[in-house]
């Protein structure tokens, strides 16, 4: 009994600690802006694993459900936490109740999905546009709408059923969408669709922001604290375990995707997230200022404010006050001083001169000082390895600005950052643009002065390297200019100050790389309490006293350095051409779309057409109804008299009716030329469509397809012809030739930019060089002519390109005499740039020559459009890239055929090809007319034949295999 009644007991106690336990557990709420998925994973991972339990939170994540005012039902304390995706434009209301207090997506995701035709924000007008109210309020979608001055009332609204089937099936013309969500269930669908992401006209926005109210950040802000840091510890577990959160939301939260889904939108968040990056959850307040100092620019926000004012830091009183332990404190009344080594040659940074520390760490270190209360002594090095020797041995306790590195922590510890600036690489001027710098830490020389830790990360990062030490940045700047190293890697301000002191004209920054280089101050590791004080006091440092001595430094360097006024005037210049670029396409493709509804009624009315004419062999009789049925002009004549005409005839040609036309000859509808091809056609009773002229009552000439058919009414021989105006269609036509050209266009001005930017570099070298000269009076009048006369030659080299591109973009007006073989030649030569900057080679097989009769340009552009083809075809192969050119003559025919090896184009579209507006890539990237525009140049302009196969061939003992456009033209 006594052992029942200690049993009794024992689960008592279990059953009122757990209950206690259970009570301790602060309840809080969570706001989502959308379904369950794993674009909240961080939050559920958190509950699911524990995370909150730990802090001592009991947590109700909410799902989304439509007529949710996220905003307002956070204001007013029905949720503790929200989650939302917004544009700056909405933060400055929001500062005085709200405050952002984690940001996960570094940007948003949420975009417009459209129908193909839907290209740019303007062409929503008039649409069917399905999205959440909350989103037309709260977005970056909202602040698209007001930068293109776009209103509900311009659009159709639909409600959001968060199901891309809307979209699939045609019922709305565009949705809001996620790019980790609905993207995959439209791509898996295979719909043709297009991306309008405010992000590519300048409005940023960042995804999964956490809000809370202003009010529980002062009352509470522990509870604030503990949520965030259990959130982050959420998407950090499930970013590395992904497989698993996706079982969780699949099995307990939501099967509204599937696992596939789910891990498709996984993979894509973390690359929203970007955790080799950015901290996870850290609010980037330089972007989020960045963006409202453009919103004002732009006039989008009337008031000024800082992003201070909405954004909650958790550790910003941490910042303002140093609070010292007793242990910390008695360390400080015993430490009589700190001893100092910096790097004596590491402009902006630091310096050492005459004995003097100069340079950025030479403000900061004052202030860490008097915040610590010791004084800091420096420690003269001759060098950057001096000073790790001297730490090694503890002959200085710290070093004023340091990066951390797996081997420096054998001796050091290191502070959270105080100084940040992205890593770039510097070469010789004539090197090009470099997007990835991480690809040629393999390949080329690359100079990065001896000990520092960039050396040492590079190293590690990519082993087989070819990293070259150099003894400081002017020796590692130096052999760039010599030629001896391909780059040299540093942090921005160190290499830009070098470049404005003694490279200028000479060398170039030419890329940036992902990660920035971030700078603490380095503390001996066996003085935990010293390490403690700089951690403290490097957090306690003023951000804009960090932003005042940054500007003291760099802002002066690049006053004295480069002359930006061509530059600008260069800018200035593209962006117009830009504009006008811009404006015409939106024009062409609006007369495109005219267009082809003008094709779809020519071919609708030849079908109607062929049914009318069989009509007329049964039945005489129902003539007249018959003629009147169709939407062409219908014409009978008998010996050149017109004897009837349809009600559409008289109001094609301007007559008032059917009567005035009753009687006139044929020649009173027809130039004169027209006239001898209609006789020619009557009397081989030639009844298949062509193109022609025609005269209207008021003398004007209009374009026309024709068909005439000879036949006997009442035993009379008579000419029927139906005619249809395509005049409007022709002036299209002419505009889908335009927007050809100007699709080349943007193509051509790359070649430019490649043709160039050297001979741009040595006219602005040399006449760098002379003012220097001037300045130092050691100049010439003959070296002045003669460094004038290269200027001058330089001038016409750049007149006679430019020319070059002038004479392609010429229209066609009259058939010339010309060369195949030159005018191929001269197609290689505007295409240049390109083909070198992809790393393409020309290889010439048979090379015959004729001369042919017809349009050069544009015979030109269609050559121009086979090679911009074949460049985009080679994006995915890395290794040879070959165009192959075979010209042969075979009695009045000449052959032409263009091949690559590129692979090859998919079986299942390659019939599709030279078909308009077919393209495999979205409409952003490509419009679909280019081999369309070619097949037209060549089968109805130049009357020949243009045909494409995938081959295999061998060249030098190699296979390869790839795409063959054979162009067969009549001598």
């Amino acid at each position: 009994m006594n052992i029942l009644r200690y049993f009794l007991l024992i689960i008592t106690f279990i059953v009122v600690t757990h209950a206690s336990q259970t009570r301790e557990l602060k309840e809080v709420s969570v706001q989502l802006n959308w379904k369950y998925q794993f674009e909240f994973a961080g939050f559920i991972a958190a509950k699911e694993k524990g995370f909150y339990k730990e802090q001592g939170l009991a947590v109700d994540i909410k799902e989304f459900v439509p007529g949710v005012n996220i905003v307002e039902d956070l204001k007013s304390e029905k949720t503790t936490f929200s989650v939302y995706d917004f544009s700056v434009l909405n933060l400055e209301e929001q500062k005085d109740s709200l405050k952002l207090v984690a940001n996960y997506f570094k940007r948003s995701a949420l975009v417009f999905v459209t129908k193909q035709n839907i290209v740019t924000p303007f062409d929503l007008k008039n649409k069917t546009i399905m999205i959440e109210e909350e989103q037309l309020d709260l977005s970056t979608l909202n602040a698209l709408f007001k930068k293109f001055n776009i209103s509900k009332k311009d659009f159709k609204f639909k409600q959001h059923t968060f199901n891309p089937k809307n979209f699939i099936d045609g019922e709305v013309d565009a949705m809001s969408a996620y790019l980790s969500n609905e993207i995959y269930e439209i791509k898996k669908s295979k719909v043709p669709f297009n991306i309008i992401d405010p992000q590519t006209y300048g409005i940023y926005g960042s995804g999964v922001n956490l809000f809370t109210t202003k009010k529980l950040t002062e009352e509470n802000p522990q509870l604030v604290k503990k949520f965030i840091e259990a959130t982050n510890k959420g998407w950090i577990y499930s970013l590395a375990n992904k497989k698993e959160i996706v079982d969780i939301i699949y099995d307990k939260y939501s099967k509204t995707k599937t696992k596939d889904a789910l891990l498709f939108e996984a993979n894509q968040i973390e690359k929203l997230i970007m955790p080799k990056i950015y901290d996870i959850g850290k609010i980037d307040k330089q972007l989020f200022q960045k963006n409202i100092n453009e919103f004002i620019n732009d006039g989008l926000i009337k008031n000024k404010f800082n992003v201070e004012d909405i954004i909650f830091d958790i550790n910003e009183k941490k910042k303002t006050q140093l609070n010292f332990t007793k242990e910390q404190k008695d360390y400080i009344l015993k430490k009589d001083k700190i001893t100092m080594c910096i790097d004596p040659d590491w402009m902006p940074y630091e310096k050492l001169v005459d004995g003097k520390h100069i340079g950025m760490t030479s403000e900061y270190i004052p202030i860490l000082s008097k915040k610590i209360g010791i004084p800091i002594e420096l420690v003269p090095t001759k060098n950057w390895s001096e000073s790790i020797e001297f730490a090694k041995t503890r002959k200085c306790d710290i070093f004023s600005l340091a990066s951390v590195s797996p081997s420096r922590l054998s001796y050091m510890n290191f502070t959270s950052p105080y100084v940040s600036f992205p890593l770039v690489i510097a070469t010789r001027n004539d090197e090009v643009f470099i997007s990835d710098p991480d690809s040629l830490i393999n390949e080329k020389k690359i100079g990065v002065v001896k000990n520092y830790s960039i050396e040492e990360i590079l190293k590690r990062i990519h082993p087989d390297n070819k990293i070259v030490s150099v003894k400081n940045v002017n020796d590692g700047m130096e052999k760039v200019a010599r030629g001896e190293l391909f780059g040299f890697v540093d942090a921005l301000p160190t290499i830009a100050y070098t470049l404005q002191h003694n490279y200028i004209g000479e060398l170039k920054i030419s890329g940036k790389f992902n990660y920035n280089f971030e700078l603490g101050i380095g503390v001996r590791n066996d003085d935990i309490i010293l390490f403690e004080l700089f951690q403290k006091a490097v957090q306690a440092i003023d951000e804009k006293e960090k932003q005042r001595i940054i500007n003291s430094y760099i802002s002066v360097n690049v006053e004295s350095g480069f002359d930006y006024t061509l530059f600008y005037q260069v800018g200035i210049i593209l962006f117009i051409i830009s504009l006008f670029l811009f404006y015409r396409h939106f024009q062409v493709s609006k007369h495109n779309r005219v267009l082809k509804k003008q094709q779809n009624q020519l071919n609708k009315s030849n079908e109607e057409l062929t049914k009318t004419k069989k009509k007329l062999e049964a039945s005489i009789k129902d003539f007249e109804i018959l003629i009147n049925s169709v939407t062409e002009a219908i014409f009978i004549f008998e010996n050149d008299v017109c004897i009837d005409a349809n009600d559409i005839a008289h109001k094609m040609y301007g007559y008032n009716s059917k009567d005035e036309i009753i009687g006139k000859n044929i020649k009173d509808f027809v130039p004169k030329e027209t006239y001898k091809k209609i006789k020619e056609r009557k009397r081989e009773d030639d009844s298949n469509i062509y193109e022609s002229k025609g005269i209207k009552k008021d003398g004007t000439i209009i374009d026309v397809l024709s068909k005439g058919t000879n036949a006997m009414i009442n035993s009379k021989k008579v000419r029927i012809s139906a005619i249809v105006d395509i005049s409007e269609t022709k002036q299209k036509e002419q505009l889908l030739f335009q927007q050809s050209k100007m699709a080349s266009m943007g193509q051509m001005l790359e070649n430019i930019a490649h043709q160039w930017r050297q001979p741009l570099s040595l006219i602005s070298s040399i006449s760098t060089a002379i003012e220097l000269k001037k300045d130092l009076d050691i100049s010439t009048i003959e070296d002045e002519r003669k460094e004038l006369k290269k200027i001058n030659s330089t001038a016409q080299h750049l007149s006679e390109t430019i020319e070059d591109f002038r004479n392609f973009f010429k229209s066609d007006k009259k058939k010339v005499e010309f060369s195949i073989l030159k005018s191929i030649d001269k197609s290689l030569e505007l295409v240049e740039g390109i083909l070198k900057n992809n790393s393409i080679t020309v290889v010439f097989e048979n090379v015959d020559d004729a001369m042919i009769k017809s349009y050069e340009n544009e015979f030109t552009q269609a050559l121009v459009n086979i090679f911009y083809n074949a460049k985009d075809a080679f994006e995915k192969q890395e290794k040879e890239r070959y165009i192959f050119i075979d010209l042969q003559k075979e009695k009045d025919i000449f052959i032409l055929k263009i091949k690559d090896n590129a692979k090859g184009i998919e079986e299942s579209i390659i019939k599709n090809i030279f078909e308009p507006y077919f393209t495999t890539k979205h409409q952003s990237q490509g419009t679909g007319i280019g081999l369309y525009m070619t097949q037209m140049i060549v089968e109805k302009h130049m009357r020949g034949k243009i045909e494409v196969e995938n081959i295999s061939y061998t060249y030098k003992n190699k296979k390869y295999s790839g795409a063959q456009f054979t162009f067969k033209l009549p001598v």
